[in-house]
């Protein structure tokens, strides 16, 4: 792409011709729309991170780590054995969270797409780890790690 050009809304984040379903981590952020510090909320962080470890299972995902932050989301994530994409995953949490809160809320929750970064070996893995964990420590919200409202590792 000549650096001139500007993205487009049709432009996709995600690399051409990688397949997405390939077993293998990958760091995820989703963005709240606006950066609105929606998440300040318990009630709406806990029913969003419901559905996340309900399609977890659906789906067969292996979710390593996770953060739900104020005005963020991440994870860190692996499809594992199952028949879906990281995109199409993501894209279904994306649809129901946002599907209730814009009928609960008038406004939409999430901004489009999400940022990935594909993990390349395993001690990526657990230094991506760490810093979601350590990511309310960092943006001031706690100073120690029991402290985090929702923050869950799952280690497999």
């Amino acid at each position: 792409m000549d650096k001139t050009e500007k993205l487009t809304r049709k432009n996709s984040l995600r690399l051409r011709d990688y397949d997405y379903s390939t077993p293998r981590a990958y760091f995820i952020t989703i963005c709240v729309k606006h950066g609105k510090a929606i998440f300040s909320n318990k009630k709406l962080a806990e029913r969003s991170i419901g559905y996340l470890k309900e399609n977890k299972e659906k789906h067969n995902y292996k979710i390593y780590a996770y953060c739900l932050m104020p005005d963020h989301l991440h994870l860190l994530l692996n499809p594992s054995c199952s028949d879906i994409p990281v995109s199409k995953f993501l894209q279904t949490f994306k649809s129901q969270t946002g599907f209730w809160y814009k009928n609960e809320h008038g406004t939409p929750l999430w901004q489009r797409g999400f940022y990935d970064h594909i993990v390349r070996r395993n001690e990526d893995l657990i230094k991506i780890a760490q810093y979601i964990l350590d990511n309310p420590i960092r943006k001031g919200l706690t100073e120690r790690l029991r402290n985090i409202l929702i923050r869950e590792c799952w280690m497999k």
